[in-house]
């Protein structure tokens, strides 16, 4: 039972700091690209979603698994998930601006 109580607030603050790191380096990487106007900042930008894709889907999924183990706490890990899942359109709004930017 204490395992499960120390792994539930480490794996809620986990999700919080996830979606919001990736959140906040998109940004960056995009204001860099609007400021330096780099062309290879748009590479960056690009191999980054791709890389936070598959880091987040990873632990969307783990979340997932866990709104069925930990059925106490479903509703906090969802919200979790509703904030990472909201980093997708996030990320199509910002290739949309680089893209329309860069012509």
């Amino acid at each position: 039972m204490k395992l499960e109580e120390i792994k539930r607030p480490k794996l809620i603050e986990t999700g919080k700091w996830m979606s919001v790191f990736s959140a906040a380096i998109g940004t960056i990487i995009l204001l860099a690209f609007f400021a330096l106007k780099v062309d290879v900042l748009m590479f960056i930008g690009l191999f980054y979603i791709y890389f936070a894709t598959a880091i987040n889907g990873i632990f969307f999924l783990i979340l997932f698994f866990e709104c069925f183990r930990q059925q106490d706490h479903w509703r906090k890990i969802a919200a979790i998930m509703f904030f990472m899942l909201l980093n997708i359109p996030l990320s199509i709004f910002y290739c949309f601006l680089a893209l329309n930017f860069n012509h």
